[in-house]
Formats: structure tokens, sequence, C-alpha cells
């Protein structure tokens, strides 16, 4: 009988952040995978003897809660889905597994380079208690930003520590509309990320996922799942890959249901 999901993972060798912290990947590249999440037991089964997992507190499932706040008028999301570059998110991170939360400004510049700042922040909203942070960071003031959209997932980290690669892999993506309550369920896709040194050649898990037919596709959970939950928001940049995602759940439910 083949393996869950979970036996693979709960079988792999445990590695530390200490250890992981161990690949620098300064000069790195990034590629991401969208897929039907039936195909991740069969992906994970080919590469479970080449990587470590990473634990923290006695657990490789890790759980990420995150709020992204924008303006009344969608200032930020627009600039993202009109492909505008020099663009920011401003967003509340908690690590459920520690309890840990943070206070996020991400900047895309014109060069595609992205460059984050953080602080630790307790949730709290409007944000005007971390007014200097904000327009510090950014062009907003914290009474401009309010929580649009919460995106949850399930994070599982692995590390290939002699070819200087690290994969995160999400699943059961969910997003929620902060305003109505509206909900999105992303639980039959998976999103892998990968990290890797641009001096390897090797990436025994970009070889399973090509084994697999599984092909770069990148997407971004906080903008998909935004123009998913607001009915009336400007998608048009997004419909392509609404519609694959949509393809992918129509797989998804022909799988489980065989």
């Amino acid at each position: 009988m083949a393996q869950t999901v979970r036996e693979i993972v709960d079988a792999m060798r445990p590695i530390t952040l200490d250890e992981m912290d161990s690949v620098k990947l300064l000069n790195r590249t990034d590629t991401k995978y969208v897929f039907c999440r039936t195909q991740l037991a069969d992906v994970l089964s080919h590469i479970a003897p080449n990587y470590a997992v990473l634990h923290i507190n006695n657990t490789p499932y890790q759980q990420y809660r995150t709020t992204y706040f924008d303006t009344a008028d969608d200032k930020m999301y627009i600039a993202h889905q009109n492909g505008k570059l020099n663009r920011y998110k401003v967003r509340h991170r908690t690590y459920l597994s520690t309890g840990a939360e943070f206070l996020e400004i991400k900047f895309k510049n014109n060069k595609g380079r992205t460059k984050k700042k953080r602080i630790e922040f307790p949730f709290v909203n409007p944000l005007y208690e971390a007014n200097e942070f904000i327009k510090k960071h950014s062009p907003f003031t914290g009474e401009q930003l309010f929580p649009k959209t919460l995106v949850e997932y399930t994070r599982v980290t692995l590390v290939d520590l002699v070819h200087g690669e690290r994969c995160t892999v999400d699943t059961d993506l969910m997003v929620t509309n902060c305003i109505t309550g509206e909900k999105a369920d992303f639980s039959h896709i998976c999103i892998i990320e990968l990290k890797r040194d641009k001096s390897s050649a090797v990436s025994y898990m970009q070889e399973a996922l090509l084994k697999n037919r599984i092909f770069r596709r990148g997407m971004s959970k906080y903008a998909i799942g935004t123009a998913v939950v607001y009915k009336e928001i400007k998608k048009n940049r997004f419909k392509k890959k609404i519609r694959y995602i949509d393809k992918l759940k129509v797989k998804y439910l022909e799988s489980i249901n065989s």
C-alpha cells in the first residue's frame, strides 16, 4: 500500500533551525510549483532519502496565519494586479507553533528584487501603534491600513544539506475576506518553492516534480486569494491562474472519488 504524505514526512530525518541555517543560499534561485495535492505523496516518496525535514517544537508541520493590510481603495493589491514594480505588501504573520508574531513590510523594486523589514509586533487594528515603522519603510501610515485578507496554511520545510537546497511545501491553504468573512478553500492544491544555490546542478526535488509532469508555475497566495474572495475587485491579470486552480479542483475531486 502506498504511503501517505504524513507517513513519508514523519519518517524523514529531523533537523533543527541551526542545522538548516548552514544552507545559507546567498546566491540563490527561487522556483515555484503549483499542482494537485493528490500528487504530493508520489513526489515526496521519490525525494525522502535525500532530504531532512525541519522540526520546530517537535513537529515538522508549521502553521502560518498571515493578515494582509491595505488601504480602503486597495492600493497595494491593485499595484500587484497591474504588475507594477516598486510595490509594497504590509502583513502581520503569526507562527502558531511558537506564538511568535511579526509585522512585515515587503518591497519589490523595479529590478525585481524583494526586500523585507520586520519587527516583533502583536496583532492590532488599526496599525497606528506601528506608525513609525510603517512610515519609515513604506509610503503609508498605520491609520491608512486595514485588515483585508487572511491567509492560513501549513508548511513543511525540507533541506538537502549536500547540494544546498531548501524546499517549502505548503498545503491546507485557506483564504478569508476580512471584511465579509467569505472564505475560499484551496486545500486541493500544493505549492512547493525551491530555493537553490545557483552553483548546484543537482535537485532531487526538481527531478521528482518533472517525473510527475509538474512544471514551474508561480502563485501569490495573497493576490490569488484576494482576487477570489473579493468578487468586485479588479483581477484580469489573475484570471488565467484562477482557471488553472479551478481545473486542479476538478482533478482532485475526480481522484478522491474514483
